[in-house]
């Protein structure tokens, strides 16, 4: 008698087993309605993608346009010039671009896959930063000259443009990271959080050197007047 209802005893294990999988899914948005069967292989394929979703968008949108943003502020003349400036400026750009709408047609797809998918202000602000990068990315492949009075708006609207992307970017990151329903959210918050403490360190600390040295060049010509008028005497 053990041995005849030991198999149906582990089924109902197992079941039971899948039955909790399934409504722990369904409570995280992520089930679609399969059998728990199905549903647990089609869970781990969701969660694994919810993952690449996450990373893609923290280097795309999070990491690789501030670094653009910060190469092309402080490197470009002043206070610290390089030549290949708008070289790195648009490879940060274009990368964190590229990967930023793969995390972003990620997440679509995983909201597509679900009925159960409610994360509507995630959603809403991912359309939105990925509308605002794409036009951002129209601007800079079709920049116009700085001599004329339209390049002179077109450079103050691309970099309004990408500051409110970047601005965006990280809200609708911290979004996403308060939706995941388990204690890995507060790795990913804090991961995250360290990444802006040290982009955050490196502007103010560039700002600082472009204060300080701004300040050393307005002396400059009145050090130089002193002079010469020392030699006159």
């Amino acid at each position: 008698m053990v041995g005849k209802n030991q198999p149906w005893k582990v089924d109902t294990i197992l079941e039971h087993q899948m039955e909790a999988t399934s409504i722990e899914s369904t409570e995280s948005g992520v089930t679609t309605g399969l059998r728990p069967w199905k549903g647990q292989s089609n869970w781990r394929h969701q969660h694994h993608l919810k993952n690449v979703h996450g990373i893609l968008n923290i280097f795309g949108w999070g990491l690789l346009l501030p670094i653009g943003a910060i190469v092309a502020r402080n490197f470009s003349k002043f206070p610290l010039k390089c030549d290949d400036w708008y070289q790195l400026h648009t490879l940060c750009q274009t990368s964190g671009y590229i990967v930023g709408a793969v995390g972003w047609g990620t997440g679509i797809w995983l909201g597509n896959s679900s009925r159960q998918y409610t994360l509507k202000a995630h959603r809403i602000l991912g359309i939105i930063v990925f509308t605002l990068a794409t036009l951002q990315m129209l601007a800079m492949w079709l920049q116009a000259k700085k001599e004329d009075e339209c390049g002179k708006w077109w450079e103050i609207c691309y970099n309004v443009l990408g500051y409110v992307v970047i601005v965006l970017s990280i809200a609708n990151i911290f979004e996403g990271i308060g939706n995941i329903r388990s204690h890995a959210a507060e790795n990913w918050r804090w991961v995250y959080m360290a990444m802006l403490i040290v982009l955050a360190l490196i502007a103010v600390a560039l700002e600082i050197y472009r204060w300080i040295k701004s300040k050393n060049q307005q002396q400059m010509p009145f050090d130089d007047n002193d002079i010469d008028a020392s030699q006159q005497i």
